[in-house]
C-alpha cells in the first residue's frame, strides 16, 4: 500500500501545482480577486467567507478556470432567476454533479429533463393528497409528544446535575430523521429516545455522506476518483457509509412491500407510493428513500440548530415568540405545560418570520449547482458553456446589502412582517432557501410545520441555556451544520 500512497501524493501535488499556476480569476474582474487567488482557497472557504465579505462585494460574479474545471461563482439574484425559473429548461444540475452524486442513483435530485419532469409530476400529485399531509402532521406531533418531550425531560431532570448538557444539533438530527422515516417509509426508527443512544450508525452515515458529496461536487472529478481508486481520504469511508444506508433503506422497503401485499401499513407514505409507481424496478424506491432521508433530515435539523443559536443571541426575539405563543394557547394552559396542534401552530406569524430570517442567513443548502446545455450568454453578460459549473451561493445572496438593505447581516424577523401583521412574501429568486422555479421544494409547508412544532414546544415549556465558548462555525457539507454541535443545558419552565 505504501507505493500507492507515494504515487497518490505525487499526483495530488502535481494537481495542486496546476491549481496554483492556472487558477487566476478571469474577466469580469471583481472584488473576489482580493479574496480568492487560488482555486483551493476558493473551494475550502465556500461556507466561511459570506459573513466577512458579503457587505463589501459590489459585483457578485466571478469565473474560475483550471484544467478540467470551470466554475462561475455567483450570488446574483438575476442569474438565480434566469437559471432556476425563467429559462429553467435551458439548464441542468451542473456538469459532473450526477456522477459526483451517484450515491443518490436515479432519485429525483439526480434527474434532469424529461425524466425529472415525469418524476416531479408523481411527487406533486402525492404531496397534494390530503391523507399524506395528515400523515406528515401526525408523525411530527406524535414525535414531539412521545420522543422530544421525554428526552428534554430527561436532560432537564435534577438527576443529570446542573452542568449536564445536550447537543441540540444531535437532538434535532435524530428528531428529523425519525419523522422523515415515519412519513417517508412508514417506520419510526426511534433514534430519539430515552435512554439516549450514544451513537446511531445510520444517522452518522447520513452526516458522513453530506461531507463526501460536497467534497466531490467542488473538486475536479479526477481528484475524488483518484481518492476512490486508492481508497483514501473521504472516499475511504464512502463504501461503508453507502452500505449502511443501503442496508437500512432495503430493509424498510422490503417491509413496505410485504405490507402492501397484505393490504396493511402506511398507505400514504412516500415509500409506498414509490413502490407502486416503480413497478419492477427495485432501485428507484431505494434511491428515492435515501434522497428523502438526506433532504428531510438535514435541512430541518440544520435550521433548528441555527435558530436556537440566534435566539440565544437575541433575547428580545425569544420574548416576542414567547408572548405570541401565550396569546394563541387556551386560557387554561397559560403558564403551564402545553402541546400544540396544527391550528395553533399556523397562527404563529412572528415565529415563522424568525425561521425565515434564520433560513435567509443560514440556508441549510448553502450552494446550488447549475449547468447549461448549450453555450450561452447570461443576462449579466457572462458566457457559459456545457462544461461550466454555475455555483449559486444562497448564503451570500441572503446577506447582500443591495438586496436586503444596510442591515443585511442582522437577525431581524421584523423584515418578514407586513404593516398588517401578516407574513411577507419574498420571491424565490431573492429568498431561495427552498430552491426556486419548477424545482422549488414540495415539502416547504411540512418543513415549517415541523420546525414550528419543535420551537413552540421548547420555547413555551423549557428554558434553554446555550453553553459558552463553543465553536459554532459552519462545516463544509452540502447541508451545513455547526462544526462541534450546539450544546445547551435544559430546565423545565413549569413545575
Amino acid at each position: 500500500m505504501a507505493p500507492l500512497l507515494v504515487l497518490y501524493t505525487v499526483l495530488l501535488s502535481t494537481l495542486l501545482i496546476c491549481f496554483l499556476f492556472y487558477s487566476r480569476i478571469v474577466k469580469p474582474k471583481t472584488e473576489f480577486q482580493k479574496v480568492f487567488d487560488t482555486l483551493p482557497a476558493f473551494l475550502l472557504n465556500l461556507n466561511h467567507f459570506p459573513t466577512n465579505f458579503a457587505q463589501d462585494i459590489t459585483k457578485y460574479t466571478c469565473l474560475v478556470k483550471v484544467p478540467g474545471l470551470e466554475i462561475l461563482f455567483t450570488a446574483d439574484p438575476v442569474i438565480m432567476q434566469h437559471t432556476s425559473s425563467t429559462n429553467f429548461h435551458d439548464f441542468h444540475r451542473g456538469p459532473g454533479i450526477r456522477d459526483a452524486f451517484n450515491a443518490l442513483g436515479e432519485s429525483i435530485f439526480n434527474l434532469d429533463g424529461h425524466e425529472w419532469t415525469e418524476r416531479r409530476k408523481i411527487y406533486r400529485s402525492f404531496f397534494n393528497i390530503k391523507e399524506f399531509s395528515s400523515l406528515a402532521n401526525r408523525a411530527i406531533l406524535d414525535k414531539v409528544e412521545r420522543s422530544l418531550v421525554p428526552v428534554l425531560d430527561h436532560f432537564a431532570s435534577p438527576k443529570q446535575g446542573p452542568q449536564a448538557t445536550v447537543d441540540l444539533q444531535e437532538l434535532f438530527q435524530r428528531f428529523s430523521f425519525d419523522t422523515t422515516c415515519r412519513f417517508g417509509l412508514g417506520y419510526d426508527p426511534k433514534t430519539l429516545s430515552v435512554p439516549w443512544p450514544e451513537e446511531v450508525p445510520v444517522v452518522r452515515a447520513v452526516e458522513d455522506l453530506t461531507e463526501v458529496l460536497i467534497s466531490r461536487s467542488t473538486a475536479p472529478p479526477m481528484v475524488w476518483k483518484l481518492q476512490r481508486w486508492f481508497g483514501i481520504g473521504q472516499e475511504q469511508m464512502m463504501n461503508k457509509t453507502v452500505k449502511i444506508l443501503d442496508d437500512f433503506t432495503s430493509q424498510q422497503l422490503s417491509r413496505l412491500q410485504e405490507e402492501r401485499q397484505k393490504g396493511c401499513g402506511e398507505r400514504y407514505c412516500l415509500g409506498m407510493s414509490c413502490i407502486s409507481q416503480s413497478k419492477a424496478d427495485e432501485k428507484i424506491p431505494k434511491d428515492e428513500a435515501l434522497a428523502l432521508i438526506l433532504a428531510g433530515k438535514g435541512t430541518v435539523s440544520a435550521t433548528l440548530t441555527w435558530f436556537f443559536l440566534f435566539l440565544a443571541e437575541h433575547p428580545s426575539a425569544e420574548a416576542k415568540i414567547g408572548q405570541e405563543i401565550q396569546d394563541i394557547i387556551p386560557d387554561d394552559d397559560v403558564n403551564k405545560f402545553h402541546l400544540f396542534n396544527t391550528k395553533e401552530l399556523s397562527k404563529l406569524v412572528y415565529l415563522q418570520a424568525a425561521l425565515c430570517e434564520t433560513l435567509r442567513l443560514f440556508p441549510p443548502v448553502p450552494n446550488l449547482a447549475k449547468g447549461s446545455y448549450e453555450p450561452r450568454v447570461l443576462p449579466t453578460g457572462h458566457r457559459v458553456g456545457p462544461n461550466t459549473l454555475i455555483l449559486l451561493s444562497l448564503r451570500v445572496m441572503g446577506r447582500l446589502m443591495s438586496v436586503w438593505g444596510e442591515d443585511s447581516l442582522e437577525f431581524k424577523p421584523e423584515r418578514w412582517i407586513t404593516e398588517k401583521g401578516e407574513l411577507k412574501h419574498e420571491p424565490a429568486h431573492k429568498f431561495p432557501a427552498f430552491n426556486a422555479g419548477p424545482r422549488i421544494c414540495l415539502g416547504k409547508d411540512i418543513a415549517f410545520m415541523e420546525t414550528k412544532a419543535v420551537v413552540a414546544t421548547i420555547v413555551h415549556n423549557y428554558n434553554v441555556q446555550i453553553a459558552r465558548g463553543q465553536d459554532t462555525r459552519p462545516t463544509n457539507a452540502i447541508i451545513v451544520k455547526m462544526k462541534d454541535g450546539l450544546h445547551a443545558t435544559i430546565s423545565k419552565r413549569w413545575s
